[in-house]
Order: structure tokens, then C-alpha cells, then sequence
């Protein structure tokens, strides 16, 4: 299990998720905050979460709320100028997996989305501080 946000759409063609540079020409599909969750139900403790915060690409900690309960599903950031981020992880249908051809999520995991529990803060400080989560494409992996 890698512990990191992805970014993935949703491929309802193929029934599946694909990174944004995967899917068709000319195919949209707003994309989702996944992490991959083992089958057990238990999550890591931390997460790579990247975002952006004027313009520049930064590396942040999505960290388990209760630090002694490894099947919780609340997490958050903490950030030192835009306070604290809350999301919970929900599970989605585990026949939806990664179809893409990016080897490093083709295994035994499925995923869980990450909703923000305050969309209107995450909106604010897009609007007012130019910050914003992007997650992990696999992009800077793949140069």
C-alpha cells in the first residue's frame, strides 16, 4: 500500500479509474481524491497529499485524527497559514479499480474517496490564497 492521494476520474466506459493524461481525447471526467485502503479496513496513519499553494507544488501530511484507532476515517491537514483541512474517507464499490496502465496501483488494493468535511473552507482559500489540493497523478514518477 502506498501511502498517498491520488487524483483519479472516473472511466465509465471502462468501469474504472484512469489519471487525468489517460483518458480519451476529448474525454471529461471531474476527478476524485482516492486512497488506496486495504481489505482489512485498516488505513495508514499518514498520507502524501500534494497540493498547491501559489503557484508552487507542496508535499502536505493528511494524518489520522485519532491516532490510536487504525480504523478511522477521519483525517486531517494541518497547515501553518490556512488552518486545518478535515476529510473522511468513505469506501467506494471495490469492482471500481484503476484501469490505466501505470503498474504501481495494478494490485490487491481497492480505493476509499476523501470528501472534504468543508468544501466551503477548501473553496475560500482557493478563492483567497491561491491554495488548493491537486493529489498525485504519477506524473513526476513517471520522468
Amino acid at each position: 500500500m502506498r501511502n498517498r492521494v491520488y487524483y483519479l476520474s472516473f472511466f465509465s466506459e471502462g468501469g474504472g479509474f484512469l489519471f487525468p493524461d489517460e483518458l480519451p481525447k476529448n474525454y471529461y471526467s471531474p476527478g476524485l481524491f482516492l486512497i488506496e485502503s486495504h481489505r482489512s479496513g485498516k488505513y495508514p496513519y499518514a498520507f502524501s497529499f500534494d497540493a498547491m499553494d501559489n503557484g508552487k507544488r507542496v508535499s502536505l501530511k493528511l494524518e489520522r485524527a485519532n491516532e490510536s484507532d487504525p480504523r478511522s476515517t477521519l483525517y486531517v491537514v494541518r497547515t501553518k497559514h490556512y488552518g486545518s483541512f478535515w476529510f473522511k474517507f468513505e469506501d467506494i464499490n471495490p469492482s471500481l479499480r484503476y484501469l490505466g496502465s501505470k503498474f504501481n496501483l495494478q494490485d490487491d488494493f481497492s480505493f476509499s474517496v476523501a470528501i472534504s468535511t468543508d468544501s466551503e473552507k477548501l473553496e475560500r482559500a482557493c478563492h483567497n490564497f491561491d491554495f488548493y489540493f491537486i493529489g498525485s497523478t504519477l506524473r513526476e514518477e513517471d520522468l
